[in-house]
């Protein structure tokens, strides 16, 4: 039966809604609401989508009408009313043609596309657009918020209020949390809401009350007052941050907090952040006008910003100051700010084609420990790397860069260096087998001046660089229809020795030794150092997958290099003699939400375990996470 044309349909405003209110009011918290144990599941089932001719329409259905002289309509047995977005079941349904009213009866059932809701009474003010259920409770199936409220309603399609209300994300057979108001005023324009008397318990036991509470219900941002921030420290003494966020406008906000420190004074707080079509940026200012301690002015900036100045090319500044070297010890909250040595700044152009990639960097750095060697600054650096096909399986490399090193302490040799790193590359990639083999010739060269800036004569360092990487592939199913491969692999690295003692070191240094590290060309990191070698490296790894899925359960791997020669090119002038390294292995495996890893670096001469770490990690959603480790 077709009747009547109403407004908007509010309801589905209104209640998905309710499913932010317990998140943004409390998210830190996590609060779930109280509802009993016994309460019965409500189950959800998504409403019709009418077609757009139709949407202003309503359907209902029933076992039973009647047709009374007043003009209204009494709807009996399982009485069905259908909107656009919205079914609505009942008992009992009146529609009142007079008084343009609809009122729903006995064991209520409503779905809208977010949530489903149970009542025992209902009734729409049509002309009004208004309506009023009570005794309701609800269900959000998308994130399994469920709660309760005396009574809701919403009027003009704008405002709406429920009456003692219960909010929880608890299972119905294990209720935790409690989130409970004596109402909850709710703007739907503004997309805001206000509660009184609220109430937060666990285990049935109040813990947190407040009178007063506002809060977001949708996305829209709003202006006023945070949470304040609470702590001491030996260093700061007694902390009380009240944070202000400001919406200055849809890509545009700030927060604004005034900061006591009963042992530095009133410091203020801020953060700024934009965002355009290409552009996103933050700004973070610390000022403090005078400080108790020290009678000095105190202040640290930090800025950061990312554009997207085309698809392929990115912008990046990276810019941090403070006052004095001793602003991150006295009023930084971590281990790592406190220890910091170095602050960079950095302005980063990055561009990238098919293969090609190209940087031109400028990044120099505040020493904040003066006994600790300064780093030096890239004044600009300019790269450009990448490899072109030029047959099947032949391609062409290249890497090259010109970098200015520079150290403002008079004393420090400074000056550009050349690098140019062109090759020939073969690349054979088959299902059981692959090989690469390939020649490349390095060049590099300084114009170099010591700190009075007299030039200092350097030789340029041309060197032969030819490798064979390659491996097999073997695998067989498991009794549990798994794949397990065996997978051997071999790298021979061959780079003749060039005396490199007379070269500066701007930038290099020896990494850590890792399985990964056995298969690169240059035992060092930086380009004022190119390692001879002569040595052949032996890996085997093998993994457990997954063919349905291609998940991988199990990985186990093991490597060692042999050296044919001894490496004369060192960072300390003494030759390492040893005829092979350590042996380095490494296993890792998962199951359900759980992970874990182990590695082993076996030192050969000592014949004892000279770095391994072990670590667990558990990962159930995007809030819960475990982990352990051990180094």
């Amino acid at each position: 039966m077709r009747l009547l044309k109403p407004g908007h349909n509010k309801q589905t405003i209104l209640f998905s809604i309710i499913a932010s209110i317990a998140c943004n009011a409390v998210a830190a918290e996590n609060p779930r609401q109280c509802i009993t144990p016994s309460s019965p599941v409500i189950q959800y089932q998504a409403p019709p989508q009418f077609s757009l001719d139709q949407r202003e329409n309503i359907d209902i259905s029933a076992d039973k009408t009647i047709s009374e002289k007043d003009g209204s309509s009494l709807f009996k047995g399982d009485v069905v009313i259908q909107m656009h977005e919205l079914r609505l079941r009942s008992n009992r349904a009146r529609f009142d043609n007079k008084n343009r009213t609809v009122s729903v009866d006995g064991k209520v059932h409503m779905d809208t596309p977010s949530m489903a809701i149970e009542a025992e009474h209902g009734e729409f003010f049509l002309d009004e657009k208004s309506s009023e259920f009570s005794d309701i409770r609800f269900l959000i199936p998308d994130t399994g918020i469920r709660g309760k409220a005396e009574k809701v309603t919403s009027t003009d399609d704008d405002f709406a209020t429920l009456t003692r209300s219960n909010i929880t994300s608890c299972p119905p057979d294990d209720v935790d949390w409690l989130l409970s108001a004596k109402s909850i005023e709710l703007d739907l324009v503004d997309e805001y809401g206000k509660a009184r008397g609220v109430v937060l318990e666990f285990q049935n036991v109040p813990f947190l009350y407040t009178p007063y509470m506002e809060f977001p219900i949708g996305d829209k941002r709003r202006s006023g007052f945070l949470a304040p921030s609470l702590g001491t420290s030996s260093s700061r003494g007694f902390e009380l941050a009240v944070p202000w966020y400001w919406n200055i406008a849809p890509n545009q906000d700030a927060i604004i907090a005034p900061h006591y420190m009963n042992r530095r004074g009133m410091q203020l707080d801020g953060q700024y952040r934009y965002l355009t079509r290409t552009t996103n940026g933050q700004l973070d200012i610390n000022y403090l006008y005078e400080d108790k301690l020290t009678d000095e002015e105190r202040y640290s900036v930090k800025y950061l910003q990312n554009t997207d100045i085309t698809s392929n090319v990115r912008f990046r500044i990276d810019y941090k100051d403070v006052s004095d070297n001793e602003y991150l010890q006295d009023f930084s909250s971590s281990l790592l700010g406190s220890s910091t040595t170095h602050l960079r700044k950095s302005a980063d152009l990055v561009g990238s084609y098919t293969n090609w990639h190209m940087r031109a960097l400028v990044e120099t750095y505040e020493t904040l420990d003066t006994t600790v060697t300064r780093p030096y600054r890239r004044l600009p650096q300019l790269l450009l790397k990448g490899d072109e096909e030029l047959v099947d399986d032949l391609s062409f490399t290249l890497y090259s860069e010109w970098v200015n090193f520079t150290r403002d302490d008079n004393i420090s040799d400074e000056g550009p260096r050349f690098t140019i790193t062109p090759g020939i590359k073969f690349d054979w990639q088959r299902p059981a087998w692959f090989l690469k083999p390939e020649i490349e010739y390095s060049h590099t060269q300084y114009n170099i001046e010591d700190g009075s800036g007299a030039s200092i004569d350097t030789t340029d360092i041309n060197l032969p660089i030819t490798s064979i990487d390659g491996g097999l592939f073997f695998e067989r199913q498991t009794s549990n229809n798994f794949i397990q491969t065996l997978e051997p692999r071999l790298f021979y690295l061959n780079i003749p020795f060039e005396d490199q003692s007379a070269l500066p070191l701007f930038d290099t240094s020896e990494p850590d030794f890792t399985l990964s590290q056995m298969f690169r060309k240059n035992r060092f990191n930086g380009g004022d150092r190119i390692g001879d070698a002569n040595q052949l490296t032996a890996a085997l790894r093998s993994r457990i997958i997954d063919p349905a899925s291609g998940k991988e359960y199990m990985r186990a791997s093991i490597g060692q290099i042999y050296y044919f020669e001894d490496r004369k090119v060192t960072l300390s002038g003494n030759p390492e003699t040893t005829s092979s390294s350590d042996i380095i292995g490494e296993i890792s495996g998962s199951l359900g939400n759980w992970s874990a890893q182990a590695g082993l670096q076996w030192d050969t001469e000592q014949k004892h375990s000279s770095k391994h770490n072990a670590s667990v990690h558990y990962r159930a959603g995007g809030d819960r996470i475990f982990n352990l480790g051990y180094s």
